[in-house]
Parts: C-alpha cells; structure tokens; sequence
C-alpha cells in the first residue's frame, strides 16, 4: 500500500503523527507531499517535518490513497491549493480512499465530493460541511471515505484507516504492539 499524506504548514501534529507512525507499523509506504512546495513543513505547534517531494507534478496514480491532516492553519492552506482539490477528485474518481481528520473535512466538501456521504468533523466545522449526513461519530466510513473528529480520535482514525486498507486483524495486531485501549 502506497499512502499519500498531504502536508501544510499548520497541520495538527497528532493527526499527522499518529497515522504516520501506525501505518509504517502495519507495512505501508507513506509519502509525504508538501502543499507550499517548500519541503519543510511546520506543524501547528512548531513541530516541523521534511516532505518527500513537494506535490506539484506529482504521479498521484502510484498511490493507493491519501490522507489529509487537520489543524485550522493547515486546512486553510489545503483548502487554497487547486493540486490538493484535483487530487481528491481523482480519488474519489477512481474509488481510491480518502482519509481526512478534523476539519480537513472541509476540503472534500469544498471538492464536492460530499453531497452523498455519512460524514463527521471537527465540532463546530459541521456548519460549513456539504454532505448528506453529519455524524458525531469519532470515525466514520462511507465508501471509499474515513473522517474523524479531531487530534483525540486520531488513533481510533488510524486504525479504522488501516482496517480498509489491510483488514481488521491487521489493525489489532497494530493495537496490540502500541498496547491501545
């Protein structure tokens, strides 16, 4: 599995942190592409981070999926980046998952790729969400799309992550290394 993770500055460290680190445990290769194209990424809290590539001119067909981080910062500058919007189109598109956390959301929203989907956020970003359904639900998987509340849900969000893509005894085994409730 090939997992695209896409990065602002102003990403929630933990929604980025936790799905990184649990992914490489479960044997799937992570990239990380930066939105600004400066391959130094900081985070909300000043955590920073070296991006692989920057994302524009990427081969975004090698990848089995994407992921984006929240953080308030950060999902504004997803939300300004057409290269992010085209992505999740053609994701969406081709049945490729989508994994989005706190008020990344938003983006798929903005991409349009909501209307008719069981959706959850970060609480109060439920009011800018064009979706079917709103969910409060910490994890909620429609189709091809996981969303989650926020930097608290994140491991329930990695793991509900790595049970589509590699089946829910690779998940609990993942569980079981980092002795999660």
């Amino acid at each position: 599995m090939q997992i695209l993770f896409l990065m602002a500055d102003g990403f929630e460290e933990t929604e980025f942190v936790t799905p990184f680190d649990y992914f490489q445990r479960a044997g799937f290769q992570v990239a990380l592409a930066s939105v600004s194209g400066n391959l130094t990424v900081s985070g909300a809290h000043g955590l920073k981070i070296q991006a692989d590539f920057a994302l524009s001119g990427i081969d975004a067909a090698k990848f089995d999926a994407v992921l984006l981080p929240g953080g308030g910062p950060g999902v504004k500058n997803l939300k300004a980046s057409a290269d992010v919007e085209k992505i999740v189109c053609d994701f969406n598109d081709q049945d490729k998952w989508i994994f989005a956390i706190c008020a990344a959301p938003l983006v798929l929203s903005k991409a349009g790729i909501l209307v008719d989907r069981k959706v959850t956020c970060f609480p109060g970003c439920e009011s800018e969400l064009v979706c079917n359904e709103f969910s409060e639900e910490r994890v909620v998987v429609d189709g091809n799309i996981v969303t989650s509340r926020g930097a608290g849900s994140a491991e329930e969000f990695a793991f509900g992550c790595i049970a589509q893509l590699g089946g829910r005894d690779l998940a609990e085994k993942i569980r079981h290394q980092v002795v999660a409730r």
